[in-house]
């Protein structure tokens, strides 16, 4: 197997990134600036300049206003140089939306791309504006195999990035080399039966090094059954869906395309998991909580699991949100934008948690 150099848990780094942030009280003020990027609105590259443009005027303007003392005025002001550098480097491809994050004095800047789109604003606080960019990031790390009858390709990443990871690549007859004769055909078939074999064990081996959360497989509709019956146990228990595609020429933004509606189905299925995790546990009255009041009770003692929350609605102060999103990621809780079900949170506040104990 070839294998790539210098391979990073993509989900893992951004999940640490984001505790980083959620921690982050600097000793001056941070900017925040998140950018929509939805192509329906801007598609182009005029279009995107102008929103850049449009999002950087507003920040010099927040940062004049920001009644700070000089040292804070100054490191905003150099916040601001970092971001406009930022966007003129900036590559959009693939990308609905970025989030800067910056407080120069404190040697703080981190940006994102991010694959959902989001509200562009401006925020000057004494510590980075995180709730976007919970909700529109994904945390997901899978690791993705392609597979044809001679080749695989493994991959890794969500519904943001796919990097390469390595190949394997066998020598297996082709049909087109055949005599015609059954005995011939079955060593064919043989052939291809080991390099799935092949493939399943460097897929064990890649899992046991990343920690992967779930296994897609894409390829021709007629080779990924087999290669998910030589699987192992252990990497069948993760398999999380199937796509097709071309293996040997599809790029990484090929995969992240062809795998979306995977993606997305795993997120409706765990969404209805963890909505039922939190009905039964408010039926029984232990588990679960709803409402502000409660939620953030749990999370003060260090108990959520998973905070969910709609993030349709507004709340009557958005600032007890951030804070329950940020004691939450600080605690390595799970955060889940309810999406694909939201109503079912509207009795309890829009916003409820699932208990550890």
């Amino acid at each position: 197997m070839e294998d790539s150099a210098g391979y990073v848990d993509a989900g893992t780094a951004l999940g640490e990134r984001l505790r980083r942030l959620g921690a982050l009280r600097p000793p001056v003020p941070v900017l925040t600036l998140y950018l929509d990027l939805d192509p329906r609105q801007f598609g182009t590259i005029p279009a995107r300049a102008s929103a850049v443009t449009s999002l950087l005027g507003e920040a010099r303007r927040r940062v004049e206003e920001h009644d700070g003392d000089h040292d804070a005025k100054m490191s905003l002001r150099a916040d601001l140089d970092a971001a406009a550098a930022f966007f003129d480097d900036f590559d959009p491809k693939g990308a609905r939306g970025a989030a800067v994050f910056s407080a120069s004095a404190a040697d703080v800047f981190e940006s994102f791309t991010l694959p959902r789109p989001v509200e562009t604003q401006v925020v000057v606080d004494d510590s980075p504006y995180v709730t976007p960019l919970v909700t529109a990031a994904d945390t997901r790390d899978w690791l993705i195999v392609l597979v044809d009858t001679k080749h695989a390709r493994l991959l890794h990443g969500n519904t943001e990035r796919i990097e390469e990871l390595g190949q394997i690549n066998d020598t297996v007859l082709g049909q087109h080399e055949s005599q015609g004769t059954t005995n011939h055909q079955r060593w064919v078939e043989h052939e291809v039966d080991q390099h799935l074999r092949n493939v399943a064990d460097g897929l064990d081996e890649q899992m046991r090094r990343g920690g992967f959360q779930r296994v897609l497989v894409g390829g021709p509709p007629e080779i990924a059954p087999r290669l998910e019956d030589a699987l192992s146990n252990s990497a069948r228990d993760k398999l999380a869906g199937r796509f097709e595609i071309e293996v040997t020429y599809a790029s990484p933004d090929d995969v992240r395309e062809a795998a979306a509606a995977c993606f997305e189905a795993a997120e409706r299925r765990h969404e209805r998991e963890i909505l039922d995790r939190l009905a039964e546990g408010l039926g029984r009255g232990d588990r679960a909580v709803a409402g502000f009041a409660d939620v953030l009770a749990m999370l003060a003692q260090a108990r959520v699991e998973t905070l969910l929350f709609d993030d349709r609605v507004e709340p009557p102060d958005p600032a007890v949100l951030e804070k329950a999103i940020e004691d939450a990621v600080a605690q390595s809780a799970e955060v889940l934008p309810v999406r694909h079900h939201p109503d079912e949170l509207a009795a309890h506040g829009h916003v409820a948690a699932v208990l550890r104990f």
